[in-house]
């Protein structure tokens, strides 16, 4: 089957646009004829699912994403995204994932960004298999006030799935009072990272070197309080606020590693005004933004680095640090590989300075155990 057998067209609607300035001008869309797509940066596709969730109403949220999408401002030099419609659901919701599977697969076997609008979140275990004979060790961020690992739940089929090609998870502000502890152990027993909300608020650039060692994202609108994203079925008091939301969207576009975006839970029956679709489209520019500002800046790229050796007590490995000249970005060394495989993993300053009194950075020590494994 090609791209296109997945893919369904817009209505003529999304090709009239009132500015030159917009991304509805810039974006080549999928109305008439299939976009020319082996070329581009970043490809968006929708997905019209609302099984699997009590959320159902989902399934209406590519347009109305897309439609706030298109009429924000293009301020970007030079840009080149395609639009290629949307998924229709298929007989089951199995098959419907399974397209998603594909279409995403097609797209990074390209070197292309796929950004998933959902759609349920439940659709993230296709956009975590497409990466199955590309990546062998995928580090993946879900960004959810709910992270669940029983059999209804996406990570438990990811956590599950044969291959293993997974190396790391990060739970971005889970909210505890929605989180059973028996997924936060399991979790925390397997070296991943979940990081509650309140740790996060604290200071939200600490996001900043997980979502830097990140293949794929997986944005629940959910992790926004209701009062900026009231379109939602589970309405939550509590949550990240718009502007935080568009920090770590930015984030994930400036990481030299993502490959993959998904956003998922608007519900446009209960989004006041389209409040919800609005924030979701200012994540989306957020996130393309962050994308045409990337630096090039990683190790493996470049060699402007100055070089830090910390030595650990109780005769445990030292830490190698490295400090970007051009971003002053950190990165810790893990041991164990060498050469080309160097593995070298994000961390802040304060890793660094922990690091500087013998005391071993929690990240460093995470990295150790799965990489021992």
């Amino acid at each position: 089957m090609t791209l296109e057998d997945f893919l369904s067209p817009l209505h003529e609607s999304f090709g009239q646009t009132e500015s030159e300035n917009s991304y509805g001008h810039v974006i080549q869309s999928y109305i008439d004829t299939f976009p020319d797509w082996e070329e581009a940066d970043i490809a968006i596709f929708g997905v019209e699912e609302g099984r699997n969730t009590k959320n159902k109403e989902t399934a209406s949220a590519p347009d109305k994403l897309r439609r706030e999408l298109y009429v924000l401002v293009a301020n970007l030099p030079k840009t080149s995204i395609v639009d290629l419609g949307n998924n229709a659901p298929g007989n089951t919701f199995n098959d419907t994932r399974f397209a998603v599977q594909e279409v995403s697969r097609a797209l990074l076997k390209d070197n292309i960004i796929p950004i998933i609008l959902g759609g349920t979140k439940e659709l993230a275990y296709g956009q975590y298999t497409a990466f199955q004979p590309i990546l062998r060790n995928l580090e993946c961020t879900v960004i959810s006030p709910r992270i669940g690992i029983d059999q209804q739940d996406f990570l438990h089929d990811i956590l599950l799935h044969e291959p293993n090609f997974l190396f790391n998870v990060n739970a971005l502000a889970y909210q505890s009072h929605y989180v059973r502890e028996k997924a936060i152990s399991t979790l925390t027993k397997l070296y991943f990272n979940p990081l509650r909300l309140g740790v996060l608020r604290s200071d939200v650039a600490m996001a900043e070197p997980i979502l830097r060692n990140t293949d794929m994202c997986v944005f629940d609108i959910g992790s926004v309080k209701q009062a900026d994203a009231p379109g939602n079925y589970y309405n939550n008091p509590s949550g990240l606020t718009s502007e935080e939301a568009c920090q770590l969207a930015w984030y994930a576009g400036m990481s030299e590693k993502m490959r993959s975006f998904g956003i998922y839970e608007v519900n446009p029956e209960f989004d006041y005004r389209d409040t919800t679709s609005k924030l979701g489209a200012q994540i989306l520019w957020y996130f393309i933004d962050g994308y045409y500002n990337r630096k090039g800046d990683h190790p493996s790229l470049h060699s402007e680095f100055v070089k830090y050796r910390c030595t650990m007590t109780d005769n445990e490995p030292d830490v190698v640090f490295y400090k970007s000249k051009r971003t002053e970005r950190w990165w810790m060394e893990i041991p164990g590989h060498s050469g080309s495989d160097m593995l070298v993993i994000p961390c802040t300053y304060a890793d660094y300075t922990l690091a500087t009194t013998g005391e071993m950075p929690d990240l460093f020590f995470k990295a150790l155990q799965k990489n021992a494994k």
